[in-house]
């Protein structure tokens, strides 16, 4: 008959037939009522238990809580129901195991501390790696101290048994009973002040980082340093350099002032000009003079000027007081000075205002000579004369051109039959060239002169031309 095989929790786990075997259940093989060579199979499954189905691959079909020796790794692991996980071991002896794998417990037993090993191949005596707790009753406790009150959760570092700091984060309170090197507990880290009087070695991190950053990014006040970032100076007071301070730079009111403080001492600018450090613009300090060595002053990026001199302004300069020039000057482009009234001779700048205004000339004529000259004038309706050694001989407007009474044009060759030009023809061309008929006319129609009718009078040497209808 067959029968029902029943899990340790009760839950059926299949029916074996009679004469047969499964294979499919468990990872053992489960023998039905008169199966043949039954003893065989039965003492192959409790091997398999013995040995914990060691093989380099886990056992089929395995049920949770199943242990499998991975031959492989030389670990032992149990199945979880989807899983075969690490079965960790652990000893307890006062010497760590040399024969160890990975997640290994080594129980300290000379000093009571867990140790785990980190899984370091080969083998080596660093890889365990202490759980806890601190030898010799040290290291970090948690702890409550009382106020007489209320109390307070703090965290107790102790050396051999002493604490050296307590950290709390409530507000200060002093002990019930008393702690020695600390009188009172304070928000923070306090140390014992009884131990090296509570003091801390090394770096602490607002030291090492200032603001976020490293020491490094700090500008240092006594040796030479650089930035790359702006440097303001927030007070009207200002910069002093020299170690004197000879220098100054300071805002007064809406003023910036630049001081040198010695006296007559100068205030000089240099430039780089082809390698050489060279003095373009000073103050005299014993005068309060400018002194321009080389200097261009431009409203432009980039100067364009052909200029030369010490001192090139192509941006415009505005001059209050004299100008005083000992050399000679140069010009290139346009001087502007006010117009002189009429009748003035003297070695002022004589502007061609006053020049067009004083002494006949207009900027609308084109002279050549002193009695010939051609006018043009574009004030409101444009004209143009053209005058020839004193004689008006032409005058022009938007209209066309107009010879003046008395002027005359050159007579072009007769051209009986030419095809004529483009040359002006005068009234001797006309009347030599064409040899009209007096009164002559001509005619063209479709029908035949009809005299006082169509032929305008029918002159002699009148001629009709007929062209068709």
């Amino acid at each position: 008959m067959a029968y029902t095989i029943t899990k340790t929790d009760g839950t059926t786990l299949g029916t074996i037939t009679d004469g047969t075997i499964n294979t499919s259940f468990t990872s053992l093989t489960l023998i039905g009522r008169n199966y043949a060579n039954y003893g065989e199979l039965i003492a192959n499954d409790l091997v398999a238990l013995v040995e914990n189905f060691a093989y380099s691959t886990s056992p089929s079909n395995p049920l949770s809580g199943q242990l499998w020796w991975n031959t492989s790794d030389k670990r032992l692991r149990v199945y979880t129901g989807t899983e075969f996980k690490v079965v960790s071991s652990c000893t307890a002896q006062t010497t760590a195991p040399s024969t160890t794998i990975a997640g290994d417990l080594w129980w300290d037993t000379a000093y009571n501390q867990l140790y785990i090993y980190n899984g370091t191949s080969p083998y080596s005596a660093s890889g365990w790696i202490l759980v806890g707790p601190q030898r010799n009753n040290s290291g970090a406790v948690w702890e409550q101290i009382s106020d007489g009150t209320l109390l307070h959760d703090v965290v107790s570092v102790k050396l051999n048994g002493v604490r050296q700091a307590i950290y709390s984060t409530d507000s200060e309170f002093t002990p019930a009973n008393a702690i020695v090197g600390f009188s009172s507990i304070k928000p923070g880290t306090n140390a014992n002040t009884s131990v090296g009087s509570g003091s801390f070695w090394g770096l602490a991190n607002n030291s090492s980082y200032l603001g976020g950053q490293p020491p490094a990014s700090y500008l240092r006040s006594d040796t030479n340093d650089t930035t790359s970032g702006t440097l303001s100076i927030l007070n009207d007071t200002g910069l002093a350099v020299g170690v004197d301070s000879d220098l100054t730079l300071v805002v007064n009111g809406t003023d910036i002032e630049v001081k040198n403080k010695n006296s007559n001492g100068d205030i000089n600018f240099y430039s780089n000009v082809s390698g050489t450090n060279t003095l373009t613009l000073g103050v005299d300090g014993s005068t309060g003079k400018l002194i321009a060595k080389s200097l261009t002053l431009s409203d432009t990026t980039t100067s364009t000027s052909a200029s030369t001199g010490a001192l090139i302004v192509s941006g415009g300069v505005g001059i209050n007081e004299n100008l005083n020039v000992a050399g000679t000057g140069t010009i290139t482009g346009n001087l502007y000075a006010p117009t002189q009234s009429v009748g003035t001779a003297d070695t002022t700048v004589a502007t061609t205002e006053f020049v067009i205004n004083n002494s006949g000339f207009y900027k609308y004529k084109i002279y050549d000579g002193s009695n010939s000259h051609l006018w043009i004038n574009d004030s409101g309706t444009a004209t143009a004369n053209l005058v020839l050694d004193g004689t008006a001989v032409m005058s022009a407007t938007a209209g066309g051109v107009h010879l003046e009474s008395g002027a005359t044009s050159d007579t072009q060759p007769d051209t009986y039959n030419g095809t004529g030009n483009a040359a002006i023809a005068t009234t001797q061309f006309v009347k030599t060239a064409t040899t009209w008929w007096d009164g002559s006319a001509k005619f063209v129609s479709t029908a035949e002169p009809d005299p006082g009718v169509n032929d305008i009078g029918s002159n002699d040497g009148d001629f009709w031309f007929q062209r068709e209808s």
